[in-house]
């Protein structure tokens, strides 16, 4: 029932390090705002910075905003509405476009 449950930061996954852009090597989101929702990609509830932009899309019959890097505008995911988190925002993020780094 994740996708049900209120996110604590207090119970993040790392506490420590940050995720960079596996492109250029920008810091986009520290770890200790990832938080699992069970759909198989990372959810982070904040950015760092303005390193992550938005690009409202309108495709495929709805609307979506969808996150590149600010630096080398690598695709990373999509921004979605969530109640659960502190921002009330969630970062679903491609794995592929991130890399980890303590």
């Amino acid at each position: 029932m994740l996708r049900k449950q209120k996110v604590d930061p207090a119970k993040s996954e790392h506490n420590t390090g940050v995720y960079t852009c596996s492109k250029c090597g920008q810091i986009l989101f520290e770890a200790k705002y990832k938080f699992s929702v069970g759909s198989g990609f990372p959810s982070f509830w904040a950015q760092v910075d303005k390193n992550v932009e938005q690009n409202y899309l309108a495709t495929y019959g709805r609307n979506r905003i969808q996150l590149l890097c600010s630096q080398c505008k690598q695709h990373l995911g999509h921004l979605f509405d969530d109640a659960r988190t502190p921002s009330q925002k969630r970062y679903c993020i491609n794995s592929n476009a991130l890399k980890y780094n303590l």
